[in-house]
Parts: C-alpha cells; sequence; structure tokens
C-alpha cells in the first residue's frame, strides 16, 4: 500500500508492505526502514527498529488527520490513500462542464454529505467512502448543483460506480 502523509505542509510519499505477520518494509521516499510491530493496546503500538524499542500512541483527530505521540514528541499527520489523491487532483485539474462522479474504488458508502439540489464549491466533500480501513473524501471537481446522488450510506460501491452528478452553475441558471 502507498500512502501520502503530510507532516508541517510537506508530503512524503509512505509505501508499507507486510513481508510476514507483524513485520513490515516502510519506504519513506528513498529511505528503507524494516519494522516490527505489535499492537499493544487499543491506539499503541510497539515499534522495533534497528534494534530500538518505541511506544507509538496513535489516535485519529480526523477523517485523514493522526495525532501521534513518541518518545514525549507530538506530530499531527494527514494520510491518503496515494491512487485517490492522485485520482481527485487529475479529476478536479481543469473540470468543466457536468461532472459524473464514479466511485474510485471498491468501498462502503459510510456518509453523503450533500444531497440532490445542494449547491457546491470545488473541493467540498461530497461523499466518504471506507475502503480498506481508511475513509476516502469524494470532493467536487467544480462549483455547481449536485443534480443526482445515487450514492446510499451504509451501501456497497465497486471502481466505476456512479455516485453523484454535479450540474456546473452556469449550466444551471437556464
Amino acid at each position: 500500500m502507498a500512502y501520502i502523509a503530510t507532516y508541517q505542509g510537506k508530503e512524503h510519499r509512505v509505501a508499507i508492505e507486510e513481508t510476514e505477520a507483524g513485520n513490515y518494509k516502510v519506504r519513506i521516499g528513498e529511505e528503507l526502514i524494516e519494522v516490527d510491530l505489535i499492537k499493544a493496546r487499543e491506539n499503541i503500538f510497539s515499534l522495533l527498529i534497528e534494534n530500538q524499542s518505541y511506544e507509538v500512541d496513535v489516535d485519529g483527530i480526523g477523517r485523514n488527520l493522526f495525532s501521534i505521540l513518541i518518545r514525549g514528541d507530538h506530530f499531527d499527520v494527514e494520510v491518503e490513500d496515494e491512487k485517490v489523491k492522485k485520482l481527485a487532483a487529475k479529476l478536479g485539474a481543469g473540470a468543466t462542464g457536468r461532472q459524473d462522479i464514479k466511485s474510485p474504488m471498491a468501498g462502503n458508502v459510510w456518509k453523503v454529505m450533500k444531497k440532490e439540489g445542494d449547491r457546491v464549491e470545488a473541493g467540498d466533500v461530497l461523499i466518504i467512502l471506507e475502503a480498506m480501513k481508511m475513509e476516502n473524501e469524494i470532493k467536487s471537481p467544480i462549483a455547481g448543483i449536485v443534480t443526482g446522488m445515487s450514492a446510499v450510506e451504509a451501501t456497497g460501491v465497486g471502481a466505476g460506480d456512479p455516485l453523484c452528478v454535479i450540474e456546473p452553475l452556469e449550466d444551471t441558471a437556464r
């Protein structure tokens, strides 16, 4: 799995591969780190990295935002699935006209944030999908009006399934 972790405004690509139960290869940028991980308690993890032991407290404080405490140092880190982030950027880049929003991956509709008839701005969260134990925000690529909402909370969707339709503001004024 590959993620984009943002800390203090700087993005880092993080790729994680489980080599065997509890053992991981973690690549942060070009650096490769081997990690032994044990979940000690709820939100508490014990890590062994290069014969150094770390107790890590990880609390979710937002949809993709985590508060991490390691040896008295505190970090707030935003973590996004790399594929979802790239797709969102691609969909939003220069988008014009009617937008038929489709699911970028298989998952479950966790929350529908907008309803048919709602006005949205570019970047507004429309739907939150839960996939691979991560919450993924589906955002509007344009300013407009939600003219169709086929996403239903607590239902599964496949990659490419229709979620909603956004008509641009200039088209809805007619």
